[in-house]
């Protein structure tokens, strides 16, 4: 049994969407601001039974439905209708389940359809409001003083809506959305147990090696340990642990408490006590779980007996216990619930706080090894059902993850409005057309790259080292002539070395993800020649040659952008020269290769590197003339790439950058004006932001 899928609507920038889970861990990724943090919080605000919920809280383009609603009040509409014109805020939770099962424990208060062969249950809690508290929430008349009266509305809201919504559960039927049985948070906490492990910002305390934040987790353990339906073995644990400190208590009462007695004020100087009064005395009591939550530190040992406290030890360190102590924690409460849910849902908020790159990249992997020796700590019981949802800005924990488990959440510009627009992205969905293949090589070159495409703004793809080198300098010049709120360096901008012959594959992902992308590549016009080969049959050869005599171009980047067929058809380089901006820009990515230096002449470049000799004939000492191209193109064989990089990116202060990628720059950094509709290369839903 587990939970299939989660739609979530009405909560800030999560208007409505939607999110598959994987089975064991889905990895939540995105830039800052696209909603990540909003659905580990819509999730807690609903485990507080609703107390959590503000009015910051309803989407922003939901937000104006309180004033709808009050409109239609004073129109005399009828109260339920009233009542439907109010923002709510809501979660529906599909689980599947096995339908052989001879009990699917507290899933079935859920299963309220007929179907013998549905194996599926949904669950829907809102935070609606109550028909009774339509006056106290929408009478309202503003001061007449009030500058403002929808602030003062807005500010009247505000105070009265936790009194006016409740939290409410529902059982839906899959088959017919109309039939629905009303329970209680009761059964949706026997359903489904739900847990958070913050992004560990705390364990750094302000003194020095005195944090205790893991010693603290041990109260928590013990209580859990003491519950009536825990298991034997951690009860058994939990009466030695009480029995240790009862044994502690006597003595202290015995000797202790004798001597402190005399620290009492010799109060018979002034009559007490009296005949009718009872003689005080000290008593020390030890409570086991004050003792491990405030007087317990967990050190770390050292063979010379000095000991180092839990916070002398590196964040990183810390933090990864804490996680393992909190799943500990987790898991020992699951086994203690005398009806243990369904499944049990843990959401962990960037578990790559102080983690070095390379735990980064084991951490999911080594998560469900954790959960499997939690689990085979309890050999007679089923195994736990947990599944994890994690939520990161690190590329080593996201490209650890298959691209299956991971779901990318957008925040754009949509085309029509002002407000930004938020998709979650389904890579099972999105990307379930490319073939397997190039799924693979994209995953690999990912992670062996530390690629972090998932958390950029734009980016830029390069085909070899020269230009990765060059791209900050490149954009530092572009710059110069770009608007200030425009500018490239204002935005995060990552860059790729994907090479001529593996651009193309990334095409697929650009769309999908809609990152505003520039590929810049070289033209590589080549021709034929006749060759014969070492057994004398003759062939075809098409070496290097300027763009003025190429035939067609070798570059798979350019004929795959032209032409997406499996084979595509081959294109002459001066053909290439003819197309427009619009040709070159397809969806939100655009391509750049060589072009003339000045318009409406033939002289161009067959790489970056002749195409920066024609930028800067001066530097090279170039004459003008009609053979420049093939001339560049001689001095370019002789210039190494990486020092022609470096040359330009650290030497030379004052220099041209080529046509081809000053245009192709200046068209990133423009703010992305997209066409794709909210459906379009894999995005679900969409909403407004707040």
């Amino acid at each position: 049994m587990r939970i299939k899928k989660v739609r979530v609507q009405g909560f800030r920038l999560l208007r409505d969407v939607e999110l598959m889970l994987e089975d064991t861990t889905t990895v939540v990724v995105g830039r800052n601001n696209s909603g990540k943090t909003s659905l580990t919080d819509v999730f807690r605000c609903f485990a507080s039974g609703g107390s959590s919920f503000k009015l910051q809280d309803f989407s922003a383009a939901d937000r104006s439905k309180f004033a709808i609603a009050r409109e239609a009040r004073l129109a005399k509409e009828a109260p339920q209708d009233v009542l439907g014109k109010l923002p709510t805020i809501a979660v529906t939770i599909t689980l599947t389940y096995d339908k052989a099962a001879p009990d699917i424990g507290p899933m079935s208060s859920f299963v309220i359809d007929l179907d013998a062969n549905s194996d599926t249950a949904i669950a829907h809690v809102i935070y609606a409001p109550r028909l009774s508290a339509l006056s106290s929430l929408l009478d309202f008349n503003a001061e007449a003083e009030a500058a403002d009266p929808m602030i003062e509305f807005n500010r009247h809201i505000k105070d009265t809506i936790g009194s006016a919504y409740d939290v409410e559960v529902w059982a839906i039927d899959p088959t017919d959305s109309s039939n629905r049985r009303r329970l209680d948070m009761n059964h949706l906490n026997t359903l489904i147990k739900c847990n958070l492990v913050r992004a560990q910002r705390t364990l750094d305390h302000s003194g020095y090696g005195d944090a205790d934040v893991i010693g603290r987790l041990l109260g928590g353990l013990y209580k859990t340990a003491q519950a009536p339906t825990a298991a034997a073995a951690d009860q058994q644990l939990a009466a030695e642990l009480k029995s240790s400190v009862s044994e502690i208590e006597r003595t202290v009462q015995k000797d202790f408490d004798s001597v402190l007695a005399a620290l009492l004020p010799a109060m018979d100087v002034l009559g007490f006590p009296g005949p009718n009064d009872s003689t005080l005395r000290p008593e020390t009591v030890l409570n086991v779980e004050a003792l491990l939550n405030d007087h317990t530190k967990v050190v770390y040992a050292s063979n010379d007996g000095v000991h180092l406290p839990e916070g002398y030890n590196g964040l990183g360190t810390r933090n990864l216990i804490y996680m393992l102590l909190q799943l500990q924690s987790f898991h020992k409460e699951y086994r203690a619930r005398e009806t243990r849910p369904n499944t049990h849902l843990i959401f962990i908020e960037e578990p790559e706080a102080h983690l070095h790159p390379q735990m980064q990249e084991v951490f999911i992997a080594q998560l469900h090894k954790a959960v499997a020796k939690l689990s085979d700590g309890y050999p007679d019981e089923p195994a736990w059902k947990v599944q994890f949802v994690i939520t990161t800005h690190s590329p080593h924990v996201a490209n650890a993850a298959t691209f299956e488990a991971v779901r990318y959440f957008l925040n754009a510009e949509p085309v029509s409005a002002g407000a930004r627009q938020t998709k979650v992205k389904d890579f099972k969905k999105g990307m379930a057309t490319i073939p397997a293949s190039d799924k693979d090589f994209l995953h690999q070159y990912m992670t062996l790259t530390k690629c972090d495409l998932y958390f950029a703004d734009k980016a830029i793809m390069v085909e070899g080292t020269t230009e990765r080198i060059l791209v900050p300098r490149l954009c530092a010049l572009v710059d110069k002539n770009i608007p200030a709120e425009h500018k490239l360096a204002r935005q995060y901008v990552t860059t790729m070395e994907v090479g001529g012959a593996y651009a193309h594959l990334f095409y697929p992902l650009i769309d999908f993800l809609e990152i505003k992308t520039l590929v810049i590549t070289d033209i590589d016009a080549v021709k034929a020649v006749s060759a014969k080969t070492k057994a004398g049959k003759d062939t075809t050869k098409y070496p290097k040659c300027p763009v003025a005599e190429g035939e067609r171009t070798s570059n798979s980047a350019i004929r795959r952008w032209f032409d997406a067929s499996s084979t595509p058809s081959h294109i002459k380089p001066l053909d290439l020269l003819s197309k427009t901006d619009e040709e070159k820009t397809l969806k939100v990515r655009r391509i750049a290769y060589q072009v003339p230096e000045v318009k409406g002449t033939e002289t161009c470049a067959r790489s970056f590197e002749d195409a920066l000799v024609l930028a800067n004939p001066e530097h090279f000492g170039l004459e003008e003339g009609e053979n420049m191209a093939a001339d560049a193109w001689e001095m370019a064989k002789d210039m190494g790439k990486a020092d022609t990089a470096l040359q330009f990116a650290i030497r030379e202060d004052v220099w041209v950058v080529p046509r081809y990628i000053r245009e192709g720059l200046a068209w990133l950094a423009e703010p992305l004006t997209s066409t794709l509709s909210p459906t379009d290369a894999g995005g679900e839903t969409s909403e407004t932001s707040s």
